[in-house]
C-alpha cells in the first residue's frame, strides 16, 4: 500500500510540476466549441467598442480568435469592456490542463450531468418536438473527454457520453407508411422509406411528468458516441479540420437559414482568414441510410458542399455571400469538388440542388446592431412557367448591448419568414436524416433497429413559417447569467412529411403553392421562458461545479382561416434544473 501511495504521489508531482514549469506557446489549431463563453464575450466586447460582430462562421480556431481580439487595443479600455477583454484573454491563454515543455499539452476529465425535468401536460406534450429544450440540449449523465495538442499546429479531442437514447426501448413507435407520414409514392422529403421505417410516436423521456438524466440500465444507453470529435491542423491564418461537432454558419440568434447548430454534424472544413476577409469551404457528410439494421447499406451518398466569402472592409459593416449545393451521388466524382466552381451552372437536377445565401451585419452606433440573412433555393425565371414554386427565406433582427453593473445586458428582436417550399425539392433537397439505434422490440425485428429522424439542415422549423422572438440576457462577469424570452410563431400546412407536389408525388415537381402561412388551418404558438446558469469558479476551480435551469410556458392552437376561430388549445409548463460537476 505504501508503494502505491508513493507511486501516486510521484505521478501527481510530475503532472503538477510539468504544468507549472511549462512555457507554452499558443496552439493555433485549438478549437473553441460553440458552448465556450468566448463567443458571447467577444460579441459583447465588439459591440461595446463600436465594432460590428466578428465572424458568424463558427467555431473558431485559437488563431482566428486571437486575430479577432487583436483588432481591439486592450490598453485603451476601461470598466466592463476591459474586464471582458481580460476574460477572453484568460480563455485564450489557458491552454490545456497539463503542459509538457513548449510543444505538448493534454487534458482529460469527466463531467457528471445531473438533470431533472418536469412538465404539467403529459397527454399532449409527448415528444421532443413538444419541448422547448429538446434532446440535443439535455445533458449526458456522464461525459469523458480527451484532448491533445502538439506544437502550435495540431489539436484533437474526442469524448464518450453516457446518455439516454433518443429512440429508447420504452418509447412507443409508429410506422411512417402505416401512419400516413409519407407521400403517395412513399417518400419523406426526398428519402424513400419502406415498411421497416419507424419513428418515435411517444417518447418516454419527454412524456413522463417527472424525469431525470440518471439511469443504470444499459438498454437506455445511446450508442451515438463520440458526440464530439475534432481533428484540427492550423496556422496563424488558416485552419483545416475534420470534425463531428456543432457547426453554425450565419448571424441569426435563434435559427440560421444556411446551417444551424441544433445538431452535431460530420464535416471537413478549410478556413482562411485575415482582418478583412474570410473564406470557408465546408463539406458536410450526411447520413442517407433509413434502413432498420446495419446489414442494409445505403446505395447513395449525400454531401452538403458550402463555400462562403466574408468581407469586413469597414469596422461597422460586414457582408457574407455563399453558394451551397447538395450533392447526391451513387458514383463519387471528384470533378465537382472545385471550391471556386459556380454550382448553379450545373443543370443536373438528379444530382444537385443549389442554395444561394447572403448575410449582412451593420453597427449603427456603439451597442446597436442590425443584421439579416437571405436564402434562395428556387426563383422562377420568366420562361419557366409554374412547374416549380418559389423557395426562399429571410431573417432580420436588431440587437442592443450595454454595460450594466458588473456585466452586460443584451436584448434583441428577430423576425423570420420562410416560404412553404424552402429546403424542399424533388430528388435532392436540404432535409437531413440521422439514425439512432433502439433496443425496442419494433414490429420488424426482435431487439430493435435503427430509427430515422428527419430534420432541416438550416432553420429549425423549415418552410411555411413566420416567427418573432424577443430576448434579453444579462451576463455577469461574476459567472452567472439570466435570460428572458418570448416567441410567437405561425406555421402553415407544409411540413417535412407533407408532399411538396400537388398530386402527392415527391418524385414530381415541387409545385405546391400558397402564401406563408399556407393552408386552411394555421398552427399558432406562443412561448415564454426564463433561463439561468451559474458556476462556482469564484469560490474554487476544482472540481468545476455549475448550475443551470429553464422554465418554459408553451401555448399552441389551431387557427381556422375561414371563420377566424381557434380550436385544439394545448398548454404546458416545462421545468429543467441541472447541476454539472467536472473533475
Amino acid at each position: 500500500m505504501n508503494k502505491r501511495i508513493l507511486l501516486f504521489s510521484l505521478i501527481l508531482f510530475f503532472f503538477t510540476a510539468s504544468a507549472l514549469a511549462a512555457d507554452v506557446n499558443p496552439v493555433n489549431a485549438l478549437t473553441y466549441t460553440l458552448d465556450s463563453p468566448i463567443y458571447a464575450d467577444m460579441d459583447a466586447l465588439y459591440s461595446l467598442c463600436g465594432l460590428v460582430s466578428p465572424s458568424s462562421n463558427r467555431p473558431w480556431s485559437d488563431a482566428e480568435a486571437r486575430m479577432i481580439l487583436d483588432r481591439i487595443d486592450g490598453s485603451s479600455l476601461s470598466g466592463v469592456a476591459r474586464k471582458l477583454y481580460d476574460e477572453i484573454l484568460s480563455i485564450l491563454d489557458k491552454g490545456l490542463r497539463w503542459k509538457f515543455g513548449s510543444d505538448f499539452q493534454m487534458d482529460t476529465g469527466i463531467e457528471f450531468g445531473l438533470e431533472m425535468y418536469a412538465h404539467s401536460n403529459s397527454e399532449d406534450f409527448t415528444t421532443e418536438d413538444d419541448w422547448e429544450r429538446g434532446y440535443q440540449e439535455r445533458k449526458s449523465l456522464m461525459r469523458a473527454h480527451f484532448e491533445f495538442t502538439a506544437w502550435d499546429y495540431f489539436y484533437t479531442t474526442s469524448d464518450i457520453h453516457y446518455k439516454w437514447s433518443r429512440a429508447d426501448y420504452n418509447d412507443s413507435f409508429g410506422n411512417y407508411i402505416a401512419d400516413g407520414l409519407v407521400s403517395d409514392d412513399g417518400y419523406v422529403a426526398s428519402y424513400k422509406v419502406d415498411e421497416t421505417s419507424h419513428y418515435v410516436k411517444e417518447s418516454y423521456a419527454f412524456t413522463e411528468p417527472f424525469f431525470t438524466s440518471f439511469f443504470i440500465n444499459t438498454m437506455n444507453f445511446s450508442f451515438i458516441w463520440p458526440k464530439q470529435a475534432i481533428f484540427s491542423l492550423g496556422g496563424k491564418t488558416w485552419n483545416l479540420s475534420i470534425s463531428r461537432d456543432r457547426l453554425s454558419l450565419g448571424n441569426a440568434r435563434f435559427g440560421n437559414l444556411l446551417v444551424d447548430n441544433h445538431h452535431f454534424s460530420d464535416y471537413a472544413r478549410l478556413s482562411i482568414f485575415s482582418n478583412y476577409f474570410k473564406y470557408d469551404w465546408v463539406l458536410m457528410f450526411l447520413n442517407t441510410t433509413v434502413s432498420d439494421n446495419e446489414q442494409h447499406a445505403s446505395e447513395e451518398g449525400r454531401i452538403f458542399m458550402i463555400h462562403t466569402l466574408q468581407f469586413r472592409i469597414l469596422n461597422w459593416i460586414s457582408l457574407t455571400i455563399s453558394e451551397n449545393v447538395m450533392y447526391k451521388y451513387k458514383t463519387f466524382e471528384l470533378l465537382f469538388f472545385n471550391p471556386a466552381f459556380i454550382y448553379h451552372n450545373l443543370n443536373n437536377r438528379s444530382m444537385f440542388n443549389a442554395l444561394a445565401y447572403a448575410e449582412v451585419n451593420a453597427l449603427i452606433i456603439p451597442g446597436l446592431e442590425v443584421y439579416g440573412q437571405f436564402a434562395l433555393d428556387q426563383a422562377r425565371a420568366p420562361y419557366e412557367g409554374e412547374s416549380q414554386s418559389d423557395s426562399s427565406g429571410f431573417v432580420a433582427g436588431v440587437q442592443y448591448t450595454v454595460a450594466a453593473g458588473n456585466g452586460v445586458l443584451t436584448s434583441y428582436a428577430e423576425f423570420a419568414y420562410t416560404t412553404p417550399l424552402l429546403y424542399r425539392r424533388d430528388i435532392v433537397d436540404f432535409v437531413r436524416v440521422n439514425r439512432y439505434w433502439s433496443h425496442g422490440a419494433l414490429d420488424h425485428t426482435f431487439g430493435g433497429g435503427h430509427v430515422p429522424f428527419f430534420d432541416y439542415i438550416g432553420f429549425p422549423y423549415g418552410g411555411d413559417c413566420m416567427m418573432l422572438e424577443l430576448r434579453s440576457t444579462y451576463k455577469s462577469l461574476d459567472h452567472w447569467s439570466v435570460s428572458l424570452f418570448a416567441r410567437g410563431m405561425d406555421h402553415g400546412a407544409m411540413n417535412i412529411y407533407m408532399s411538396h407536389n400537388v398530386d402527392g408525388k415527391n418524385e414530381g415537381d415541387a409545385n405546391y403553392s400558397g402564401e406563408t402561412p399556407s393552408g386552411d388551418i394555421i398552427r399558432r404558438s406562443v412561448i415564454a421562458g426564463l433561463e439561468f446558469n451559474a458556476d462556482l469558479e469564484r469560490l474554487f476551480n476544482w472540481p468545476g461545479v455549475s448550475f443551470d435551469g429553464e422554465l418554459d410556458w408553451i401555448n399552441r392552437w389551431s387557427y381556422i382561416k375561414d371563420n377566424g376561430s381557434y380550436s385544439d388549445h394545448e398548454a404546458d409548463i416545462q421545468l429543467t434544473l441541472g447541476m454539472t460537476v467536472s473533475i
